[in-house]
């Protein structure tokens, strides 16, 4: 079904990283940067272009790693402050039926996830990766204290990619930005939000990990080394 339409990614690689204290995306997990390491995982048969939202500051470097030096055969787009004004930038730039959205900070997404989200995004509009959480989350106040839990049951850890229907996509960011939205959040909640469409969730991978913190560092470098020896000890 996937071959009826025409399907975009957006990597989002326009954020500032405060809280890693430097520029993840320039830092090396195995023999790559974070930045390219990500983006490899959308040149697939059956995305038909790649769109890498960047700030301007970053836009000259992000291009001679990504261009210049890889020949990966994406397109930068200026992003901006908020999160979903960078995909709205980097929506703008697509001509796809179905877009795929995915963190520039998550470099182990797989083709079977990205096939099995863009699946389940053709089926149901909208959809997304995660996993149940195995933890118990609670709700507090600004002063810090307590004011409930989560089901365990019913929460999940939501993960990218996300995929949806252009149209919905496009709404979404259209009315976020009319409303001033400014709260942190993905692009499952805007489309849940603005449009109203239940967003599928499935299965993502325990490794498919966002690296927001110098110990997500050292654990993706070894999520690195471990696939690494997996593949060397493949049979042929």
């Amino acid at each position: 079904m996937r071959k009826n339409f025409k399907v975009s990614a957006i990597v989002n690689c326009a954020g500032k990283g405060i809280r890693f204290g430097s520029n993840k995306l320039l830092v090396d997990v195995g023999n790559l940067t974070v930045l390219e390491k990500t983006v490899r995982c959308f040149l697939l048969d059956f995305i038909d272009e790649v769109i890498v939202t960047v700030s301007a500051e970053n836009h000259d470097i992000y291009r001679r790693i990504l261009i210049d030096d890889a020949g990966l055969d994406v397109r930068l787009v200026i992003g901006a402050e908020e999160r979903h004004l960078s995909a709205m930038n980097g929506l703008n730039a697509t001509s796809g039926d179905f877009i795929v959205v995915h963190d520039g900070v998550r470099p182990f997404t797989t083709p079977d996830l990205v096939t099995s989200v863009l699946d389940a995004a053709i089926e149901n509009d909208a959809a997304m990766l995660g996993l149940p959480s195995t933890v118990q989350v609670k709700l507090v106040n600004d002063e810090e204290f307590i004011t409930g839990s989560l089901e365990r049951s019913h929460s999940w850890l939501g993960q990218t990619p996300q995929a949806f229907k252009r149209e919905l996509l496009e709404t979404a960011y259209e009315k976020a930005i009319a409303d001033k939205y400014s709260l942190v959040s993905d692009d499952a909640d805007l489309v849940a939000e603005y449009c109203g469409t239940s967003v599928k969730i499935i299965f993502g991978n325990v490794d498919n990990i966002k690296i927001t913190t110098p110990q997500d560092l050292e654990l993706a470098r070894l999520i690195d080394v471990e696939r690494t020896n997996t593949s060397s000890r493949a049979p042929y």
